[in-house]
């Protein structure tokens, strides 16, 4: 009885193991697309609104989910709460702190924290610029995490289900 309950505890755990990489396969694709859908608020508040970025963060906080709903939440309490200190820093900051709760990936951070160095610095123009350079990174980046998601997802499943079942095989 005692070896079938530990065989069961073997199996479910690495199944959740192998479940719980597939999931951060599924997520990075969406996530990327979260942000690129709040980058296009940004930009169409820059085209049309007159209101500060601190202003604009929060409302695009308000529409998101998480983790882009934490990033934008951080950048616009950074901007209103931290004097003295430039927009980068704020969002650099927010980039930062929201990173651990993605399952985004180096390329998409250094697109990211990029793109702050140019925010709320330059003209409209410029800015519009540099969101649609920003937009056509995370595009490409999206594009190879769907590629990757279809690639390893299933395997990581399978992988998790059948190596605790190899376990189980080699200890009983």
């Amino acid at each position: 009885m005692i070896k079938l309950l530990g065989a069961c505890f073997i199996l479910l755990s690495t199944s959740a193991i192998g479940f719980h990489i597939a999931k951060n396969f599924a997520d990075r694709p969406r996530q990327i697309r979260q942000i690129r859908g709040a980058l296009s608020l940004l930009q169409t508040d820059i085209v049309y609104g007159s209101r500060r970025l601190d202003r604009i963060c929060e409302q695009i906080a308000a529409r998101e989910k998480d983790p882009v709903q934490f990033l934008f939440a951080r950048c616009a309490e950074y901007l209103q709460h931290l004097d003295g200190v430039s927009t980068f820093e704020c969002w650099k900051r927010s980039v930062d702190e929201t990173w651990p709760r993605t399952a985004m990936r180096e390329p998409e951070r250094e697109v990211l924290t990029d793109f702050g160095k140019t925010l709320g610095i330059s003209d409209r123009e410029d800015q519009l610029a540099h969101l649609a350079r920003v937009q056509t990174s995370l595009e490409v980046e999206e594009s190879e995490a769907r590629e990757e998601q279809a690639r390893y997802e299933k395997m990581c499943r399978s992988l998790g289900v059948l190596a605790g079942a190899l376990i189980v095989i080699l200890i009983y």
